[in-house]
């Protein structure tokens, strides 16, 4: 029997809300490239990966601006204070906004868990060792002094402007630091239509990018005569498609992705492009690292070893909207 949505795990903290009309605000940011990184998961070869591209941009761009948001959830994997505060360190000279992992660890709320909000379909099984993961990090954060009051500090979401489009980033949803609003299931769902159509009115943007549900999605919706985007990257470091090895990460561009880099999927939108984009990382690095913390019988390897080896049950078809239901 599964737990209660109030349960700890599955619920959602009320400072977690905002309303879409916060996105209707004077942008934060404005970039020719900008790439959205949500859901590193401490993976630092996929972090790796991620810079490596964006210095390829950097190069291709000349004096365009090319900016890197971290849209939440960078830390996960990383209960080791040697690793967790090279996960800190790496990224702190990037915009980051703090996921539900970042919020619980250094502002814990009674009865959140780890923050994640689990829809009902997710096993008590898996929310258990997901509140089980979150308490050990807490543990390895208070081993480095200063670390939760930064991230306490981080912002829940921002808004970019790419050419002529605003965006909002955000970890969840519209209206939720731990929404799942944006996962694809929702996202296909007729009767979120309305919902997913208020929000970007009310938000006044022409698209939003998302993580927090690990799987990736791109959707196309209409409102008041103007096509809108949603993306979600899944997550940048795990696999996101069955049989693959490879982060997912969210590229927004007024031009196109420089030869080579590895697009998976994307859309124009009013002469900007967007797409997906593999992050191919060093897996033997990752997992011998990952495997040191969580060795078989940890709670992290019983969630996340096979899809750390053999990706999910997805694949690029549902991400794109095709009707298969997600196992």
């Amino acid at each position: 029997m599964l737990s209660s949505p109030a349960s700890p795990g599955r619920s959602c903290p009320l400072h977690y809300r905002y309303a879409p009309g916060v996105f209707a605000r004077t942008d934060e940011l404005r970039a020719e490239v900008l790439y959205v990184v949500g859901g590193l998961y401490g993976n630092l070869s996929a972090w790796r990966e991620a810079v490596r591209l964006l210095a390829v941009e950097e190069r291709a761009a000349g004096a365009g601006r090319v900016a890197l948001v971290l849209n939440g959830d960078f830390h996960w994997f990383d209960a080791d204070a040697g690793w967790f505060g090279e996960v800190e360190r790496e990224t702190a000279g990037h915009l980051r906004l703090r996921g539900n992992v970042e919020t619980e660890i250094a502002d814990p709320e009674a009865g959140a868990g780890c923050g994640c909000a689990y829809p009902q379909d997710v096993s008590d099984a898996v929310v258990e060792r997901s509140n089980r993961i979150i308490e050990r990090l807490r543990t390895t954060a208070r081993e480095l002094p200063g670390v939760t009051a930064a991230l306490a500090a981080l912002p829940m979401h921002a808004v970019a402007r790419v050419g002529e489009t605003r965006w909002g980033l955000v970890h969840g949803d519209a209206e939720s630091l731990a929404g799942w609003g944006f996962d694809p299931a929702a996202l296909g769902a007729d009767e979120r239509g309305a919902w997913i159509e208020r929000a970007l009115r009310e938000a006044e943007v022409d698209g939003f990018a998302s993580s927090h549900t690990c799987a990736p999605a791109l959707r196309a919706f209409t409102v008041d005569g103007r096509e809108r985007l949603i993306i979600n990257n899944g997550a940048a470091g795990m696999p996101n498609f069955a049989g693959t090895r490879a982060g997912v990460i969210t590229r927004i561009g007024t031009s196109a992705p420089p030869d080579g880099l590895p697009v998976l999927y994307g859309r124009t939108l009013r002469g900007v492009q967007v797409h997906a984009i593999a992050l191919h990382y060093d897996h033997a690095a990752f997992l011998r690292r990952f495997l040191a913390v969580w060795p078989e019988g940890s709670d992290a390897h019983a969630s996340y070893f096979a899809r750390i080896v053999d990706g999910p049950d997805w694949c690029i078809a549902q991400a794109l909207g095709a009707r298969e239901a997600r196992a």
